[in-house]
């Protein structure tokens, strides 16, 4: 047979670069990116195309297993077992766990992958649904459900969040991101540096705020390097100049605000000179910033998890939004707007922000988007009463992804049913009492929906599943909806003639598309119109009144917290040293940790990294064991020098700890130590507005332990 040009686009991350998938029969021999895509232009980076490396790893989960040995040993036994057996050993061991103790017994955990499948979410909802799961957890409180509360308390939707207009602005703030090596979040966009050297090039003047001086620098903008986990009164100096100078829109604040004067209240507690020893940055240089950001005719500011994982995530977020708005650079060419794509997203995300939280045994808990926090899984299965006997895995990693993972692996041994739907038998997999094998991006059809509304250039494409899943491996939606039939539930395996695409052909009827109408178009994509400014107020905005609230009462317990941490930040020891997380271009998450291709040179193990400065006080140098420590928790490790972090900060890659991890040889060669270990979990290791876990900004200790 001739060899096949497909049309695709990778499914990591917001951006979905487009592809050319070439295919013999049923086998890929080769992903390239795709030149002649309308938006992403050829641009791809090394984790999408190494996509095709796991989808041609010999490790890959291809058929369903059944534990055989007990889940408290360290490595399970498992064998080989049908799809129908599967199906009906879960059903009956899910049916005695309801009927002994009720539907309140069952749990989830949902990974990031799922954030890329359009057809797993009403699969998910509809099994939680009928079961009666409603205790979920994902991986989104670990690193932005901080966004979607903020979202929901200023704008009354968590699905509204304005993106930067990079091509049009003549200031950009960018804090706790680094767009080189993540290519940015909660901004779908192509190639992001090559869209800031073109801005610089044109006078705009880039900065970024962050503890370490970012790859994403190197050439362009400027770091300003902050103390971890203070942003929040960074934030909040920078406006009480602005408004100390005039810059605050008072007209404009008047027309589509409410609560300003709340907002006010709260800053004035944070000039610039007070906050200078906290956050690291001297007041001279706050006023800089706010006196640039202020008086630029169009400016613009982006975040991502630098000032999610931190403990005031949401607040911190709220005050990025303030920054945007009462300069005037909200829904303002150039400034932050919401970016419509196909579907008015917005709108969907609206929520009422009364009567969020709810008694429980560990405090007033709220859910956000749906999720409980993460850190309280443990506690949740280990409960006295109404505990956790039932959890379901999809596409997700906890034992190393929350913190505290002896704990998590303690109270995974007390469940009756531990069910993991992934492409790999990862760490948690490795617990399971069934594995169900999926199908990888390459395996199924799709269409790019995790950007809608933050789209720099607004496009959708369709993809044909490249190949049909090799062996045994399904999509997570049939697995779920296999299993909802074998329950005796609503399942749409029992629909005639079910269109997998329906619930998407309606969401694309907005913009006067359908999946057959995207299959004729080149690339399967279609370019829709560029986003512009002026509708935010009138049609995005999802307040009751219509007014932002720039002081929700929601917030006034943690905005009274705020002080009680500035002092403690304010009387902590000059030697103490803060961990934060390093994000680099060969990690991504676990599934890539099996790939040989990414664990090259200092990227076979997770060194703790440090500057010379710090490593000269303690006497450590590279590549000497240290050991490295927590009020929670304790590792070993090996010591990197790393200049571009400032004094008193130390960072390590998220994701390692494959000690336990046979199913994934490679990660297990190269397993490196779990950095979550170190973290806090349980009661009070997350932030109440949003379920955020507590993830950088954590006080550490150093020691030698060996030589080189």
């Amino acid at each position: 047979m001739a060899i096949e040009q497909i049309s695709t686009f990778c499914r990591v991350c917001e951006a979905s670069c487009g592809f050319i998938a070439e295919k013999e029969d049923n086998t890929i021999l080769k992903i390239r990116t795709d030149k002649s895509h309308p938006v992403t232009r050829g641009f791809a980076c090394l984790k999408g195309i190494y996509a095709l490396d796991m989808h041609k790893d010999e490790d890959r989960l291809n058929y369903p297993l059944k534990r055989i040995n007990k889940r408290s040993d360290v490595v399970g036994k498992f064998e080989r077992i049908s799809w129908n057996k599967s199906a009906s050993d879960i059903s009956d061991r899910l049916k005695d766990i309801i009927q002994q103790y009720g539907r309140n017994a069952i749990a989830a955990y949902i990974g990031n992958p799922t954030a890329f499948n359009s057809l797993l979410s009403p699969a998910i909802a509809s099994f939680c649904r009928q079961t009666g799961c409603y205790r979920i957890f994902s991986s989104g409180t670990q690193d932005c459900t901080n966004k979607f509360a903020a979202g929901e308390a200023v704008y009354g939707t968590s699905t509204l969040h304005p993106i930067p207009d990079i091509e049009h602005t003549q200031y950009l703030l960018i804090i706790g991101e680094n767009p080189k090596v993540s290519h940015m979040s909660f901004i779908s966009i192509s190639d992001p540096m090559a869209k800031l050297m073109a801005a610089e090039k044109r006078g705009v003047k880039i900065r970024f705020i962050n503890p370490r001086k970012i790859e994403s620098a190197d050439g362009i903008g400027k770091v300003i390097q902050i103390k971890p986990d203070t942003d929040l009164y960074f934030l909040a100096a920078l406006l009480f100049e602005i408004e100390r100078i005039g810059g605050f829109k008072e007209d404009l604040m008047g027309l589509h605000g409410k609560n300003s004067d709340g907002l006010k209240k709260f800053i004035k507690n944070y000039p610039p000179k007070r906050v200078e020893s906290v956050v690291g940055i001297p007041g001279k240089e706050i006023c800089e910033i706010a006196h640039d950001f202020s008086r630029a005719e169009k400016a613009a500011v982006h975040v991502s998890t630098g000032i999610n994982m931190g403990r005031q995530g949401t607040l911190s977020y709220w005050l990025v939004q303030m920054l945007s708005f009462v300069t005037g650079n909200l829904d303002k060419k150039g400034g932050n707007f919401y970016s419509l794509g196909f579907y008015p997203a917005a709108k969907s995300g609206r929520a009422n922000v009364e009567n969020l939280f709810f008694e429980s045994p560990f405090g007033p808990l709220r859910t956000i988007a749906g999720n409980l926090p993460g850190n309280l899984m443990s506690d949740m299965i280990d409960a006295e009463k109404d505990p956790i006997r039932a959890l379901f895995v999809i596409s997700g990693n906890p034992i190393l992804s929350v913190g505290g993972e002896e704990r998590i692996r303690k109270a995974f041994e007390k469940l009756d049913l531990l069910v993991v739907l992934d492409i790999y038998r990862n760490a948690t997999g490795e617990m399971a009492d069934f594995l169900l094998p999926c199908a990888d991006m390459l395996e199924r059809s799709d269409i790019n929906t995790c950007g809608i509304g933050m789209q720099h250039e607004p496009f959708v494409q369709y993809t044909d599943a490249v190949v049909s899943p090799l062996f045994e491996r399904k999509e997570q939606w049939w697995i779920l909806s296999r299993l909802e039939q074998e329950m005796g539930l609503d399942s749409v395996l029992n629909t005639e003639n079910y269109d997998p695409y329906g619930r998407i052909n309606k969401m694309l009827s907005h913009a006067d598309l359908s999946i057959e109408t995207l299959k004729t178009l080149p690339c399967q994509t279609a370019v829709l119109p560029k986003p512009k400014a002026g509708r935010f107020y009138s049609d995005w905005l999802q307040t009751e009144d219509k007014k932002v609230d720039c002081c929700p009462v929601l917030f006034s317990g943690s905005i009274e917290n705020a002080e009680t941490i500035f002092q403690e930040l304010e009387s902590e020891p000059d030697f103490q040293l803060k961990l934060i997380t390093l994000r680099n271009s060969f990690m991504h998450n676990s599934w890539y940790h099996n790939l040989e291709r990414l664990k090259k040179g200092e990227h076979r193990y997770n060194a703790v990294y440090i500057n010379s400065r710090d490593a000269g006080r303690r006497n450590l140098e590279t590549g000497m064991k240290v050991k490295l420590f927590s009020k929670w928790g304790t590792i070993e490790t090996i010591i990197k020098i790393d200049d571009r972090l400032r004094d008193g900060v130390v960072a390590m890659a998220h994701g390692w700890g494959n000690q336990r991890t046979p199913g994934m040889k490679v990660a297990q060669k190269y397993p490196g130590v779990n950095v979550n270990q170190l973290l806090p979990s349980g009661p009070g290791s997350y932030e109440k507005l949003s379920n955020q876990a507590h993830m950088t900004g954590i006080p550490v200790g150093i020691e030698k332990t060996g030589g080189l």
